[in-house]
């Protein structure tokens, strides 16, 4: 989300753009596409070259550079999460946070009121999925993120609850976000399931689950925390607070037996997801940066 706030800086207000490459990272990934080619340079390129004329744009997993003590310019953070980091870098100039989550966590924490403006999903790169009700009735799609040895851990219980109670659902393979599959490889995959499976404990805004609602799978899983910003149990998603897998359990099982409760949720999804597009994200960043930059 980073790059996208500096390509509006570029494409809007005539802000140059340039990434700061921290692992080798490339544009060509195989992930995701990127439009704006920016020039990039390095963490030791970025403390030898900026000014206080600059603008630097960071996540919080940047805390541990200390860039908010040690570098001249207008430094702003996008908090994206709240466990990514150890101690968040309160030397910055100005924060804003990417769920409500969030934005309390970081009121709470470390007394930083930040205005929030939510990430995107691409609303219009989700591919046309399969009927809800044409999609295998007893198979589950688990989607393995964060930190894995909880979500082995909560997996491992959730299924020996479900063979307890004799549920009838099965899992497919693991999903594994560490393994890089182009987007619209993924979007095709979930498409086909009625139910995506997450047991990632902790996120500032989780992305795949809203993604999956876009192509009308239901959720079900912990909130992650963040998830709360667009998640309502019960209405577009099936979740639980972590680590709750109890609860999560008991979502399962109902929906297996009462498919047209998930159907109801299928529908609720889908008109969640097309509210978090890219134009909304642009034209809040427009809004904020006209604030804090133009200003």
């Amino acid at each position: 989300m980073a790059y996208h706030v500096g390509r509006i800086l570029q494409l809007d207000f005539s802000i140059e753009a340039v990434a700061v490459n921290t692992k080798n990272e490339t544009a060509d990934n195989g992930v995701l596409r990127y439009d704006l080619r920016m020039p990039t340079i390095s963490v030791e390129d970025l403390s030898r070259t900026i000014t206080d004329s600059d603008l630097l744009i960071v996540n919080p997993s940047f805390s541990n550079y200390s860039f908010g003590w040690k570098l001249p310019g207008f430094k702003i953070s996008y908090v994206q999460n709240f466990a990514t980091y150890t101690l968040l870098d309160c030397r910055y100039d100005h924060y804003v946070a990417v769920s409500e989550f969030v934005k309390s966590f970081l009121q709470s924490v470390y007394a930083i009121d930040a205005p929030v403006i939510p990430a995107f999903i691409n609303v219009d790169q989700i591919p046309p999925a399969s009927d809800w009700k044409s999609r295998p009735q007893f198979k589950v799609l688990p989607y393995r993120k964060g930190l894995v040895n909880l979500w082995d851990l909560s997996f491992d219980r959730l299924r020996e609850i479900l063979n307890e109670r004799g549920c009838k659902l099965t899992f497919e393979e693991p999903l594994f976000s560490g393994r890089y599959m182009p987007q619209s490889e993924l979007f095709e995959k979930i498409g086909r399931y009625r139910y995506l499976l997450m047991l990632s404990p902790a996120e500032g805004f989780p992305l795949v689950p809203l993604e999956a609602m876009g192509m009308g799978t239901v959720m079900i899983g912990y909130d992650g925390f963040g998830g709360r910003h667009y998640m309502q149990p019960g209405i577009n998603c099936a979740v639980a607070p972590y680590a709750q897998i109890e609860r999560v359990a008991e979502h399962l099982i109902s929906l297996s037996v009462s498919p047209e409760r998930g159907l109801a949720m299928s529908l609720r999804g889908r008109e969640t997801a097309k509210r978090y597009t890219y134009d909304a994200f642009r034209q809040r960043w427009i809004e904020e940066l006209s604030r804090i930059v133009v200003s």
